[in-house]
């Protein structure tokens, strides 16, 4: 079987450290281990839309309704993975918005899209049944949402052994694009720096006031400890010596970290904003009301 992936453009920015491009090259990566090949076209290149027997498009978009139309007639299926996170699934309001024409005006409108997506594409796939519950209540008919769960982010190299032996710190771990507002890493600092717990951060930070705020917070607290982005390698020793991995997003879809960190034996806090407390096996799952109290000083 040959198949496209066709990836969102709002990937160009973050690149590789993308949670969509993570997860399409796992799976990607998944195919070509069951024989299959996969290819990324480039626009500046050849393509042969008939070769193909499947076409993916991955991130829900207004780029997303106007390429699976254009392609409809040209392959044999379409399958669509929007990628959507919201903090609680869409319910009888996004069902009326979706229903409602608003191309006629010349608008766009997030659930209105989502639908057309779901009359265009054989197969809408959602990674969680928080996900599923969303795209069913936009008028996606349930025969097109198949529940595919994604893989952890990398094909890491390491046995059970390494598991069972690995010695934790008693240090929570976490690692995301710490400055995004969604990530709500703000609040995890306040709660470590209220109840002196110590925290080990990584990943990339985007925004100097962010940076300078955390600079001084590394100065006046010794607990928490900015790693800044790591290697692979360096990375995969931290989930397996620290003794929590937190995740507090205000909302995540999946939480791709989560599953490397629940892979290499870390316990789990989530909250439960998303799909991701469905996904992973036994976490501690808090509200975000619920974190906000324990960043008060016991």
């Amino acid at each position: 079987m040959k198949v496209a992936y066709i990836l969102s453009p709002s990937c160009l920015t973050s690149n590789v450290y993308s949670g969509v491009v993570v997860q399409a090259n796992q799976w990607a990566a998944g195919l070509e281990r069951l024989g299959h090949e996969v290819i990324f076209p480039q626009a500046h290149k050849p393509i042969h839309w008939s070769d193909f027997d499947v076409i993916h498009l991955f991130q829900h978009g207004p780029w997303a309704a106007d390429l699976a139309t254009a392609l409809r007639l040209r392959t044999k299926k379409l399958v669509f993975s929007p990628i959507i996170d919201p903090p609680v699934p869409y319910g009888l309001a996004a069902g009326w918005l979706a229903r409602i024409p608003f191309e006629k005006a010349r608008l766009s409108q997030r659930q209105r899209l989502l639908r057309k997506l779901g009359d265009v594409c054989d197969s809408v796939l959602a990674r969680s049944e928080h996900e599923a519950i969303s795209l069913r209540a936009v008028g996606v008919p349930p025969s097109k949402v198949p529940l595919a769960k994604i893989p952890v982010s990398k094909n890491w190299t390491f046995d059970d052994t390494a598991v069972q032996t690995a010695s934790r710190n008693g240090a929570i771990f976490h690692v995301s694009h710490l400055n995004q507002p969604r990530k709500n890493v703000r609040m995890l600092i306040e709660i470590a720096i209220a109840h002196n717990l110590p925290l080990r951060l990584a990943g990339s930070v985007s925004n100097e006031k962010f940076r300078d705020w955390l600079g001084d917070i590394q100065k006046n607290h010794s607990n928490i400890v900015y790693l800044g982005r790591i290697s692979d390698e360096d990375m995969l020793d931290e989930m397996l010596t620290c003794s929590v991995f937190c995740l507090p997003s205000l909302y995540e879809g999946v939480g791709l970290v989560a599953l490397d960190a629940a892979l290499c034996g870390a316990n789990l806090v989530v909250t439960n904003r998303g799909g991701h407390p469905s996904t992973l096996e036994k976490p501690l799952v808090l509200s975000i009301r619920g974190m906000k109290r324990r960043c008060r000083r016991p």
